[in-house]
């Protein structure tokens, strides 16, 4: 499915890269009768360009000239224009200069027409959708039944090889799964190429017959090469203008003339050329000219190269998902006779709730906040974020004596449920103030959720006992927000954003069937007297079980203040709000998009996949940490429009956050008995200040910056100041006794 959507989507803009440059054969010549001061409606000669180019390429259906009002002036074939279908524009890409518009049935591509004061009209093409889809469809019918050729393979494995897999069932499965996943990956690849060269063919193709027009116009009004200045500058307009091209030449009896690209005649530089025999001649000799456009290498890498990330990531979030899946089906043994096993075991089933409630949070990330500035510009995004981390806040605080209450395993359906609600109903509603409802009830579900899990997990275990394997919960919310951001951003492109809103809600309802029917029920138990040391917090990477590291006032209130909170505030205002605007903004699609969110949560994986540290390191993995975000800030500042600096920028984030949030809930090296008493209030303001920093990032962020704008001056200001109050906090408990044996 990924590969047949990257596929429509990258032909369909080498075919409009192709009507561009075939529009461009009857832009040339209007424009020039326009410059000399003549209405566009008294242009000659359009009928007999737009047939021949109508003739030369069978799926353009018409051509049209439109004045800036939008009346019809010519068409070919003739006819008045019917109604127009509603359309929506599709998205330009970086450095395009023309516009598209799709319905239903064609694409429209629509090239300015300008006088010597501005644009007058437009100049329309239009091709059929099924012209794309067939060409598409045609070449990737073989994978489907590849496709159905792998499933069979992998359902005789689990069917006929039990003997095999159920021993070691990750390995084997996860082999299984591999090879299926290399195979379809590899032949959608090589469809890929075959698909993207034709394209690429027909493209180059086009602006060759452009250019050639172009020159053999002088050559009838007598001219030979020799008289004609500026060929190079014209050349290199026509490099520019055009990326993918490797190199434009004008060559007469195998001399070089004229060139533009530094392997302009260099056999080997490009991947294929295409050669034209010109009109005009050189020399008294009159030598026959002939034009070489080639296509550069780069240009189909690029392609396949996004292509195949997709890919990547996608296997990374299924993979996750499987092994998800392998521990939570998992048989698990009576409480009674193996009461130690079954507590494993309940947390392996605990998994996929906790992978949920990330997955859903990370879903919409990639497009939710351009979709709100959409629906209402200006401060649109900024107030759905805050409505659903401040919601959530709300239902985690007071959540947690309802699930005592009811239980927790009927408080856990009921979150799933308000959780599912909420999506599926903004998969059909295109309204910003029900926008702003929806996301506060999901929100709500979110935050019961997270404290439903807690609940239970609290249940699982005695009250003497502190709950144990809270880091597989850990490493289960950052793999649901790796997969939910990858996946969401996927169905968005290519389906569009309802049907993300629509896979969560039909996720949320699969996870209340798996808690009904697979959920161990359990009844809760009263609090123990220590409870109070298992709060958990609201970070988004909180490990709901594990006790929080509270030391003394001095040295937690200042960490919380100075270090966690700042923290909190950036992700929440950056990449929720900041970045997928701005990637936007530069013409990046809905699923590249997720692929940078996407590094950030793979580095706070990998931070959790990593063996925990020593107790008495915490003060300088905390140190690490605070310099890692500024740093990484900093270069999103500086260099965030560089491509891989953006990329290796926001996994040092994501890993740098994870740390500074995994030290500031790791507990002391000494009894928790120690001033219990004093310090029985301080783990209460850490869900507070995570509220805090969710909430109010995206406003102030909204307040430094102008959305139309660049925020790299914002992203490294935000960089200075976490870098400042890092060092304010660890000047400020420079002194404190015991500093190494407690964390920051």
């Amino acid at each position: 499915a990924v590969g047949l959507g990257e596929a429509q989507r990258g032909y369909a803009h080498l075919q409009f890269e192709r009507l561009a440059a075939q529009g461009a054969v009857i832009q040339g010549p209007v424009e020039m009768f326009l410059r000399v001061g003549v209405a566009l409606e008294q242009f000659t000669g359009f009928h007999h360009l737009a047939r021949a180019l109508r003739e030369a390429d069978p799926t353009l259906e018409a051509v049209r000239v439109l004045d800036a009002r939008g009346r019809l002036l010519f068409s070919e074939p003739a006819g008045e224009e019917s109604a127009i279908p509603l359309s929506h524009r599709v998205p330009p890409l970086p450095g395009q200069r023309f516009e598209v518009t799709e319905d239903a049935r064609v694409f429209r591509v629509s090239l300015p027409l300008s006088d010597r004061f501005g644009v007058v009209g437009r100049l329309e093409l239009v091709m059929s959708r099924q012209a794309v889809d067939l060409r598409v469809l045609q070449r990737f019918q073989p994978l489907f039944t590849l496709l159905g050729g792998c499933l069979l393979f992998q359902v005789a494995f689990v069917l006929g090889a039990q003997r095999l897999w159920m021993r070691r069932p990750r390995r084997w499965l996860g082999l299984a799964f591999c090879a299926g996943f290399g195979v379809m990956t590899l032949a959608s690849s090589l469809a890929l190429v075959d698909l993207y060269s034709d394209g690429l063919q027909q493209r180059t193709s086009s602006l060759a017959h452009s250019l050639a027009r172009r020159l053999n116009e002088a050559a009838r009004l007598g001219l030979t090469l020799s008289h004609l200045r500026g060929l190079d500058t014209l050349l290199e307009d026509y490099q520019r203008s055009n990326t993918d091209l490797g190199s434009l030449a004008l060559i007469a009896d195998e001399r070089v003339l004229v060139q533009a690209g530094a392997g302009a005649g260099t056999p080997g530089h490009e991947r294929f050329k295409y050669t034209i025999d010109l009109e005009l001649t050189e020399g008294p000799w009159s030598l026959p000219v002939r034009l070489e456009v080639g296509a550069a290498k780069g240009a189909l890498d690029a392609r396949l190269w996004r292509g195949c990330r997709g890919f990547l990531f996608l296997f990374v979030a299924c993979g996750l998902v499987g092994l998800l899946v392998l521990r939570a089906f998992a048989p698990l043994p009576r409480r009674a006779s193996r009461p130690r096993a079954f507590e494993h075991g309940a947390v392996d089933r605990l998994q996929p709730l906790a992978f949920l409630g990330a997955f859903l949070d990370g879903l919409p990330l990639a497009f939710l906040a351009t979709s709100a500035e959409a629906l209402n510009p200006g401060g649109g995004a900024a107030l759905l974020v805050f409505a659903f981390h401040g919601a959530s806040a709300l239902a985690f605080l007071y959540s947690e004596r309802t699930a005592r209450d009811v239980g927790p395993g009927r408080f856990l359906m009921g979150a799933l449920l308000l959780s599912a609600a909420p999506l599926l109903l903004m998969a059909w509603t295109g309204d910003f103030r029900l926008w702003l409802l929806l996301r506060c009830l999901s929100g709500l579900g979110h935050g019961a959720l997270a404290a439903g899990t807690r609940v239970y997990l609290l249940a699982v275990f005695h009250p003497q006992q502190p709950p144990a394997h809270g880091s597989r919960l850990v490493l289960s919310r950052c793999s649901g927000l790796l997969s939910g951001t990858v996946l969401g951003a996927l169905l968005a492109s290519h389906l569009g954003p309802g049907a993300a809103f629509l896979c969560g809600g039909l996720g949320a309802l699969a996870a209340l069937s798996y808690a009904r029917l697979w959920l161990p029920p359990l009844d809760a138990r009263a609090p123990a007297p220590g409870a109070g040391l298992f709060r958990a917090s609201l970070s988004w990477l909180a490990p709901p079980p594990l006790p929080s590291g509270t030391g003394s006032p001095r040295e937690y209130l200042p960490a919380l203040l100075l270090v966690g909170l700042p923290s909190l505030l950036v992700r929440g205002g950056v990449l929720c709000f900041a970045l997928p605007l701005w990637l936007a903004g530069q013409g990046e699609d809905a699923d590249l998009i997720g692929q940078f969110l996407a590094l950030h949560a793979l580095g706070a994986l990998l931070c959790h996949v990593l063996p925990p540290p020593r107790t008495d390191r915490t003060r300088r993995l905390l140190q690490g940490g605070v310099l890692g975000l500024g740093v990484a800030l900093l270069a999103l500042g500086i260099a965030g429009a560089l491509e891989p600096v953006c990329a290796l920028a926001l996994g040092l984030w994501g890993l740098c956050h994870a740390l500074i949030q995994a030290c500031l809930k790791r507990p002391r090296a000494s009894g928790l008995g120690e001033g219990r008493a004093r310090e029985r209030g301080l783990p209460s303001i850490a869900p507070v200040a995570g509220a805090l920093g969710q909430c109010l990032g995206p406003l102030v962020v909204s307040a430094l910056w102008l959305i139309p704008s660049e925020p790299l001056q914002v992203l490294g200001g935000l960089g200075a100041g976490v870098l400042l109050l890092g060092a304010a906090y660890f000047w400020m408990t420079r002194g404190l006794p015991g500093r190494e044996a407690r964390h920051a």
